[in-house]
């Protein structure tokens, strides 16, 4: 059995971030706050405190993680490789509105139905499928590696429910701040893939103002 290291961050904040809208596929950059977050991020893993040393870095094509990890991975010398199956759920025509808006439940979702998707958007259900064949591809493309992967709340929040097992529907009880750090290994044998939480949340080195991912 073969494990590929995952360490999955979540992309710094921007401005849409900061004024709670909902980004979905909005390819929004990050804010300035965002930017001193990603050298934060930059100075701890280059540190004693975090002895790891990359063998890949990829990100989600959306600039806002991309830009993240260009910043926090420029001392190890790697490329980012951009793969679109780590975006953010595609929420369509609701792109741009207030999460205050929906009234405090996770938008398009009135009935906790799966496959029910804004238009011009991704059910809950769909965006889940993609996120976890994104990862599993991962370690089949990259089998044994230690892998920086930089993505975002929702993105994040799909590979905490495969791990711990958590009904698409059920609170969300960890915080997904922006540039924390998510540790997990996926095994590949004959028999599939056998994923296992190494270290969860690590944020030591996140100021006391870092946003929680709202969805």
């Amino acid at each position: 059995m073969t494990s590929t290291h995952i360490w999955l961050i979540r992309h710094g904040e921007t401005a849409w971030n900061a004024d709670r809208r909902l980004q979905g596929w909005q390819d929004i950059p990050l804010n300035e706050v965002g930017e001193q977050q990603a050298h934060n991020l930059a100075n701890f893993l280059a540190s004693d405190r975090f002895d790891v040393q990359f063998d890949q870095v990829v990100s989600s094509d959306l600039q806002r993680a991309a830009q993240t990890a260009a910043i926090a991975c420029a001392h190890t010398g790697l490329g980012v490789v951009l793969d679109k199956g780590l975006r953010e759920r595609g929420f369509g025509v609701l792109e741009g509105r207030s999460w205050d808006s929906f009234g405090g439940r996770v938008p398009d979702q009135p009935g906790d139905s799966a496959d029910l998707a804004p238009e011009g958007g991704e059910s809950i259900q769909t965006f889940q499928q993609r996120v976890l064949a994104a990862v599993e591809q991962l370690a089949d493309k990259y089998p044994g590696q230690k892998l920086a992967v930089f993505a975002h709340g929702g993105v994040i929040d799909m590979v905490w429910r495969r791990l711990l097992q958590v009904d698409l529907f059920a609170p969300r009880t960890q915080t997904i701040l922006n540039t924390s750090i998510n540790h997990f290994s996926v095994s590949t044998s004959a028999s599939g893939y056998d994923w296992t939480v190494q270290c969860w949340g690590q944020a030591s080195h996140i100021s006391d103002n870092a946003l929680d991912d709202v969805g």
